[in-house]
Parts: structure tokens; sequence; C-alpha cells
């Protein structure tokens, strides 16, 4: 947190209830967004698992948040591209006596088209191993709540709709064929939508949407290697001049936590398109509700479960 963090930890004060002393679980928490969320709940002396691609800066992070709030934290291996780390991770957390949170943060946006066991990496990361994950991880801990950090992007529409909800191949090949990165990310948040949606409503799960707004992240980091030198050279800069901090834009996750979500709302910040403001709650776009569609979504992405089996 930089020059605002007394502002933001008094406004954890105020609008942020029921998260202290709790037992939370994050992945992507050595991210901006992640690292943030992670302060705030170390700040409530929450028990903290931090899910993490790597080790050492998750050790980083646990040893600084541990030294300032002595809450306790646990380092997890977890990548969702590895299908290994997400079933040590279920097992881990079955020798969990409780988990009250869990924070799905992990995320990639913009990235060189990519297959990753047949499938588009935007896709893998995003939407296929997080509904496998979230999944399973309720068949263990039914009663945890699940906050899905989700993005404005996520009420795109399909592509090739006629062959979208035909079979499990024109499924995957629908979505495979999209050669444009923003659209491929926008696509996979409304896709996890989906499911999720339609997992809350058949087991009764607990499970709630927020956004960040347009936040500096490491999303535009260089190792992506999505664009050229240029690009990250002159564009996170302005980034950081324009858009708002990670700190801020991570309240409206932690506020949606905190709050009883219906489920056609979602919490994002105030302001001009929900973008820079603090955070409030408001309705999620409606066209994201075609039962229809989302329960077709919902059965073709169940029979990939091969795509996690080692």
């Amino acid at each position: 947190m930089k020059s605002n963090e007394q502002d933001f930890l008094k406004w954890v004060d105020l609008n942020i209830k029921d998260l202290s002393h709790k037992v939370i679980a994050l992945n992507g928490a050595t991210g901006g967004i992640g690292s943030s969320i992670a302060t705030y709940l170390s700040y409530l002396n929450s028990d903290l698992i931090l899910l993490v691609r790597n080790l050492n800066e998750g050790n980083k992070l646990k040893n600084k948040l541990e030294e300032k709030y002595h809450n306790k934290i646990q380092v997890v291996y977890f990548d969702y591209l590895d299908k290994i780390s997400l079933a040590n991770s279920l097992k881990f957390f079955k020798n969990l006596a409780k988990l009250d949170y869990f924070f799905n943060i992990s995320g990639i946006y913009h990235q060189k088209y990519e297959l990753r066991h047949g499938v588009e990496k935007t896709y893998f990361i995003n939407f296929f191993s997080p509904a496998f994950f979230i999944k399973s991880l309720l068949e263990i801990h039914k009663e945890t709540k699940v906050i899905i950090t989700s993005s404005v992007t996520s009420s795109f529409s399909f592509k090739y709709k006629d062959e979208l909800f035909k079979s499990k191949e024109s499924f995957l090949n629908s979505l495979n064929k999209d050669k444009n990165k923003t659209h491929r990310y926008g696509v996979s948040k409304h896709l996890l939508f989906s499911y999720l949606d339609v997992l809350r409503k058949e087991n009764s799960c607990n499970i709630v949407f927020a956004h960040p707004g347009v936040a500096v992240t490491n999303l535009f980091n260089k190792k992506n290697k999505a664009y050229n030198k240029l690009f990250y050279v002159f564009v996170p800069p302005i980034m950081k001049l324009i858009f708002m901090s990670s700190a801020k834009g991570a309240l409206s996750i932690l506020l949606a936590a905190s709050q009883n979500i219906e489920n056609d709302k979602w919490v994002g910040p105030r302001g001009l398109f929900h973008m820079w403001g603090y955070p409030k709650i408001y309705s999620l776009n409606a066209k994201m509700f075609n039962e229809t569609e989302n329960t077709k979504i919902y059965e073709l992405t169940n029979e990939f479960k091969d795509l996690w089996k080692h």
C-alpha cells in the first residue's frame, strides 16, 4: 500500500465486517490485487493460506505480513496450469478443519495465442481450471464463501454462437478460434460466471462476484510477452499515473466477502463506468443470466474433467 494506506485502512475499519479471525485462502496472493487483499486480511488478524506460483515471493510476503500484523500465514504452491499442484492443494484442504473464505484472484489478461492441453491458455487459466478447482473445493468445504475476482469485460458476448453449444468439440473449437486477446479475456470471465452461477444455484453454494475496476495490477507484466518491448516501456508507467492503485481496487473484492450479495448483484468501484471510486454493490449485466446458455455451459464444461487428470 502506498500514500493512501491509512485512508484505506480507515475505510476497512468502517465498512468491512466479519472478516477478522477467520481462515482464508487466496490464490494470486503475490500479485497487486492479491497482495493488497492479503495485507488487509492480515490487518484484520485472519489466518491466511497464500496459494502462489512463486514460493520465494510467497514466503517474502508471509514474512513481511507476519512481522507487521502477527497473524498466522501458510504458503502453498499453486498454479492453474499445473494439474499436480491443484490435486495437492485439494489434499491440503481436505486436511483443513475449516475454511471460511476462498478468494479466486489468479488470472491472465492479454496473452499471446497458445494452446495448453488443447485449450487456449486464457480459457484454461481463467475459466476451465477455476471451474474445476472451485467445484472440487466446495465438495470438501461446502460452507466456504467463494469470492470471484472478475472484470467489467465479463459481459462480453460469445462469438460463433451457432456452433458454441452444439457439442463438446464445437464448444472448444469455437473458443479456440477466437484470436482477439481482449475478447478471449472477457469471454473467459463470462464463462466462469455462467458455470459458477449454475453451480451455486444447484448446490446452494455461497459464491459472489466482484471486480477491481481499472487498477494497476500485474496483468500487463512484461513477463507475459503479449506485446512488443515498446508497449512495456510506455503503457505500464502511464497506467500508474491514470488508474487507481491495486490497494484501492482490492477494496471491492474485500467488500464482496464482507457483505451478503444477491445472485444478480456484484461489487465494483463507483464512478464513471464503475472504474475508479470506492466500492458499492450494483446489478450485474442482465445478459449474463441466460439460463439456457448458462446451463449448457455448465454441462459442456463438466465434460472436460479429463483435462485435470494427471
